[in-house]
């Protein structure tokens, strides 16, 4: 049951970074949209935001050997508790992802401790599959209103889930930046998934901190609000956060829900 989206994706190194450690794979014809966020602060964080959307890639491509594939479903029915196949599907796909980065990371010396945040969705019949570790978010834009589907795997989300900091300090907290989740880190992947009821005309957005630290969600609504085509939003959310500063890679994906 594909063909229900249509979307893109835009992407920029900001201006400070060298380097774009963010990632991104839109792919309409599986209804399956993914961003990755490569951890600057460890090795080669490209490398691991990269495999993982090769890894999913692979897998909804059917291109792994069955073998391990199967491996895979069965551990993510077991540990995870998910039986509709759609969602095993986008599970193991991320659960893949990790366990590619973490071996690649053993394998070299230059990438040991790279890691990545993942969001990735699937939309399927009237429902829409998420999956994400880290800091990366998914918001869905519906009737005006903008709403973050995702909670940040972050210290300083941590913080304010405990009441420490108010949200309006965040953005002066000292150590925001320090992820809580992320793949790569570990053997099994530390990832949050759940599900919602997608409507038509839904717009879902994906992004990396880039966007989300740069420009505040009243703007990123205003944005969503705007005439213009879907592609034409994507690029002025990471025109938004070039003019805030770009102070980090900037990664936008727009997925628009056109099941009537």
């Amino acid at each position: 049951m594909a063909g229900l989206t249509t979307g893109c994706a835009n992407t920029s190194v900001g201006r400070v970074r060298q380097r774009n450690e963010d990632a991104f794979l839109v792919m309409p014809e599986k209804d399956l949209f993914v961003v990755a966020d490569g951890m600057g602060g460890h090795q080669r964080g490209d490398v691991a935001a990269n495999l993982c959307i090769d890894a999913v890639k692979e897998w909804f491509t059917g291109h792994l050997a069955p073998d391990a594939r199967q491996d895979l479903i069965d551990q993510v029915r077991e540990l995870h508790g998910v039986s509709h196949r759609r969602e095993i599907d986008l599970v193991a796909s991320v659960e893949y992802a990790n366990k590619l980065i973490v071996n690649t990371a053993m394998q070299s010396e230059a990438f040991k401790g790279m890691g990545t945040t993942a969001v990735a969705t699937l939309f399927y019949g009237t429902t829409v599959f998420i999956v994400y570790s880290g800091d990366s978010r998914v918001y869905r834009f519906r009737s005006g209103r903008l709403t973050q589907l995702t909670e940040d795997h972050s210290l300083v989300n941590e913080y304010i889930r405990l009441q420490m900091i108010r949200p309006a300090d965040a953005r002066s907290f000292p150590y925001r930046n320090v992820i809580m989740k992320a793949l790569g880190l570990k053997e099994r992947a530390d990832l949050e998934f759940f599900k919602r009821r997608a409507r038509p005309c839904d717009i879902y957005l994906l992004c990396s901190d880039g966007l989300t630290d740069m420009v505040e969600d009243h703007d990123i609504r205003q944005i969503l609000k705007s005439d213009g085509t879907l592609e034409d939003r994507c690029r002025w959310l990471i025109d938004a956060a070039m003019d805030a500063g770009g102070f980090d890679n900037i990664t936008a994906a727009l997925v628009e829900y056109d099941r009537s």
